[in-house]
């Protein structure tokens, strides 16, 4: 299941990308999903991932309003931010642990 959204999602970024979706009823059948799909999907790519995704009505295709790319994947940190890491404790947390007893 995750191996089928990771290639929908690669799959309408490559679109978009190239603006060539077409018109949303068009994508959604690229897509092989409704028109009313699509847009639940488009509302959550906007909404919980923050895609700035837009349409041109005049050419008829979804676009990114800002540039940039969409990464699905894992990238291990470099070791220089991974020694800023403190183990996940917060200073304020002791103070008060301290402070309540």
């Amino acid at each position: 299941m995750i191996l089928k959204i990771t290639e929908r999602l690669s799959y309408i970024n490559h679109l978009i990308k190239l603006k060539q979706t077409g018109s949303p009823k068009e994508f959604a059948s690229k897509l092989g999903i409704s028109e009313r799909c699509w847009y639940k999907l488009r509302d959550e790519l906007i909404n919980d991932l923050e895609l700035p995704i837009a349409y041109c009505n005049y050419r008829k295709t979804y676009y990114y309003s800002v540039d940039g790319s969409l990464e699905i994947g894992f990238k291990p940190l470099s070791s220089e931010k991974t020694e800023k890491i403190t183990g996940g404790f917060s200073p304020l947390y002791f103070q008060t642990a301290r402070w309540v007893q």
